[in-house]
């Protein structure tokens, strides 16, 4: 038999094409017997980071070092947030 290889690649793909399948059925309906639950109010992308980072230091393992670096992460993040929105507003203005 030359083409065992690609006879048994093939039935792996298979099985495991099928576990994914099965996998979102069963997702889908579990997600149909669920209601949604609104996890994110007015605010946007901006307060939904702050509430990340908020949850991110109550963990009490994180060491002061990492803790300095989040820090920063999220300040380079914020102020990206910050310019994007101001410039959506300049766009919108500029447009009216």
């Amino acid at each position: 038999m030359e083409n065992t290889d690609i006879i048994v690649l093939t039935s792996v793909l298979v099985v495991l094409f099928l576990v994914f399948i099965i996998a979102t059925v069963r997702e889908f309906g579990e997600m149909s017997n669920k209601k949604y639950d609104e996890k994110y109010e007015a605010g946007g992308p901006p307060s939904d980071f702050l509430m990340l980072a908020g949850k991110l230091f109550t963990e009490e393992h994180i060491s002061t070092k990492k803790r300095i670096v989040l820090v920063d992460a999220i300040k380079n993040a914020l102020e990206d947030l910050e310019k994007k929105e101001e410039e959506n507003r300049n766009d919108i203005n500029s447009k009216n």
